[in-house]
């Protein structure tokens, strides 16, 4: 990873070196900068309490599954319970089998969907302070390590992404909603 980065780097350099010397050149490791915020670390401690309150609600309905399991055990291996009673023991454990799942499923994307939401105001926080800060220093890009991808560019720079498509006899697809499932930062000019 690092390899390809200093690769990228280089490339960079000789490509923006040769084309412009008055070009700035910097990187930064986005995860430590975002990691380091107290709202990152408030976001952190929110999704924690969320998933400690999910986890002991998914305990006891365990805890209730397990009990129905071996109450139905129990029935099974008593020759004088009717086949009806059985059955509708099953068909009570495998009702809660599938409310456990169903509830697990609802709550990682609970989950998910809190932290998107909360990570979306520090992710622009960030941006706008690369930003601010490649403006103020002279920066025309600013490499993030960890992604490879460029967190700031100037807006005003040449988008050649048309004339190569022109070129290859392609044309743009609509764009896609983004999806921000991870805790890795977005990139780009904010």
């Amino acid at each position: 990873m690092k390899r390809t980065i200093a690769i990228i780097l280089t490339a960079f350099t000789a490509f923006f070196g040769t084309a412009n010397a008055q070009q700035k050149i910097g990187h930064i490791n986005s995860v430590s900068i975002i990691q380091a915020m107290p709202e990152y670390k408030q976001m952190s401690s929110d999704i924690e309490k969320q998933k400690v309150s999910y986890q002991k609600a998914l305990e006891g309905m365990y805890g209730d599954y397990d009990k129905k399991q071996k109450d139905l055990q129990a029935l099974s291996q008593d020759k004088t319970t009717p086949d009806p009673i059985v059955e509708s023991k099953i068909q009570e454990l495998q009702d809660l089998q599938k409310r456990i799942q169903d509830f697990e499923s609802k709550a990682n994307d609970d989950i998910q969907k809190l932290q998107q939401e909360k990570l979306k105001p520090i992710n622009d926080k960030y941006l706008k302070a690369v930003k601010e800060v490649a403006v103020a220093s002279g920066y025309s890009y600013v490499l993030d390590v960890v992604s490879g991808a460029v967190a700031y560019f100037p807006e005003n720079s040449d988008d050649v992404t048309e004339l190569v498509m022109k070129k290859m006899g392609i044309t743009a697809l609509p764009a896609a909603p983004a999806s921000t499932g991870t805790t890795q930062p977005k990139t780009g000019s904010k």
